[in-house]
């Protein structure tokens, strides 16, 4: 086998606490971590040349306001020369991503394709590396890269290395919605350290309602402490919750850092409903309508 196709699928936070910093300044975390069936699309070709490593990208459905780089500072370079760099024989490689999931939207794309580029180049080495091996190089990449090796209902802990999948399938109509402007994720810790937020959701109720699949209790404990720092600097949130709560959604928050608002919805014509008016009021550059989903990376490799 010289190529394989991965799929990078985008996430959500429902729940993201700040429990605390490490010396080195990374930030603690309790997270929890749901896969959308948004996903960009990574073809991974071996070649003949010994060590080069190159990329290029279609946009697809994304569109962001400045190009992405295809050099060394992509994570999906990256994540190719960290592989790589480790087996006994090393390949070339060329990367071909189309991106669907918008840019520095606080779904981790780029995390997730790092994580395909991963998974891909050990498939087409034999899976010469174990799991918890990827895990660890995936780690040294970002901190949302481990999870997005398996993806799925996790509970994420530490600075992402600590994983706990949860084994639960949440039906809910989840409607994404990505303002134009983005927020840089140093800058949103910053901001949430200067500014400390003494509110804070319940984690373990989270969990729970989603395994009951109770929307309205999830909503009713969920706490994202970067959800202020966002909203300083890209105001236009708040306005997207209250389009999709108008809409009757069961809740709406920020994921990640932002700026992406998800919203919450118990039935499809609520969903659509929403759409169709943030569609109308130009808040926002990206809107997709997706699911919650629990991927099988190797069954959807081609």
């Amino acid at each position: 086998m010289n190529q394989v196709i991965e799929k990078a699928y985008a996430k959500i936070n429902v729940g993201l606490h700040i429990t605390g910093r490490r010396d080195d300044g990374y930030h603690l975390l309790s997270m929890v971590m749901q896969t959308v069936s948004l996903y960009d699309r990574i073809g991974i070709y071996r070649t003949n040349e010994d060590d080069e490593i190159s990329m290029d990208m279609d946009y697809g459905g994304s569109h962001p306001e400045e190009d992405m780089t295809c050099g060394d500072d992509n994570l999906c370079v990256k994540a190719a020369r960290l592989i790589c760099s480790r087996l006994p024989e090393s390949h070339g490689y060329y990367i071909h991503l189309v991106k669907n999931i918008p840019v520095a939207a606080g779904m981790a794309g780029g995390s997730s394709d790092a994580a395909a580029v991963l998974r891909g180049i050990n498939a087409l080495e034999g899976d010469y590396f174990s799991k918890n091996e990827l895990c660890d190089m995936a780690l040294t990449l970002g901190a949302d890269v481990p999870y997005c090796i398996d993806g799925g209902l996790c509970l994420c802990e530490g600075i992402g290395e600590k994983l706990t999948p949860v084994n639960a399938d949440w039906n809910a109509h989840i409607l994404l919605a990505k303002p134009p402007e983005g927020v840089s994720t140093p800058s949103a810790y910053k901001w949430s350290d200067e500014h400390p937020n003494p509110l804070h959701g319940d984690i373990s109720a989270v969990i729970d309602a989603i395994k009951k699949n109770d929307n309205e209790k999830i909503g009713k404990n969920i706490h994202n402490d970067l959800e202020n720092a966002a909203k300083h600097f890209v105001p236009e949130i708040s306005r997207i919750e209250d389009v999709m709560d108008e809409n009757n959604a069961v809740f709406s928050r920020v994921t990640g850092s932002g700026p992406t608002v998800f919203g919450i919805f118990d039935s499809e014509d609520d969903r659509s409903r929403a759409a169709a008016a943030l569609r109308k009021s130009e808040l926002c550059a990206d809107i997709f309508s997706v699911e919650a989903v629990r991927p099988d990376y190797t069954a959807e490799r081609e």
